[in-house]
């Protein structure tokens, strides 16, 4: 499992405020965006090695599962990367993001951790 920023973090992030049950209908599909956006993050910034990966390419997590080690401008970047993929479920403004790329909002907070190879 890659996730560069909790389930709790990222309903704080997008203002998602459980009822008292202590989970929400919208879970999963928050859950499938927390990976597509740090898979996303993650392929963008793979040529540089990160530190917050094990051996085998996953996230370091704590007892609770949570990730750690996480620079704040990754996680930053994860979580603007989330908000549009959780506002733009049916991909209505999509034109916005050029083609093969992340917003560039995202790009600007990564771009020091991107090592470009050539393949």
């Amino acid at each position: 499992m890659t996730m560069l920023v909790s389930l709790a973090e990222a309903k704080l992030h997008l203002r998602i405020d459980d009822d008292d049950s202590g989970g929400s209908d919208d879970d999963p599909d928050l859950t499938l965006k927390i990976h597509a956006a740090s898979g996303a993050v993650l392929n963008y910034i793979r040529a540089s090695e990160p530190t917050f990966l094990d051996s085998s390419g996953d996230v370091i997590v704590d007892t609770s599962g949570d990730p750690v080690g996480i620079p704040y401008e990754v996680k930053a970047a994860t979580l603007l990367l989330l908000g549009d993929l959780y506002k733009e479920r049916d991909a209505v403004n999509a034109a916005e993001w050029e083609h093969g790329f992340l917003p560039r909002s995202v790009l600007s907070i990564l771009y020091p951790f991107r090592r470009p190879t050539l393949a």
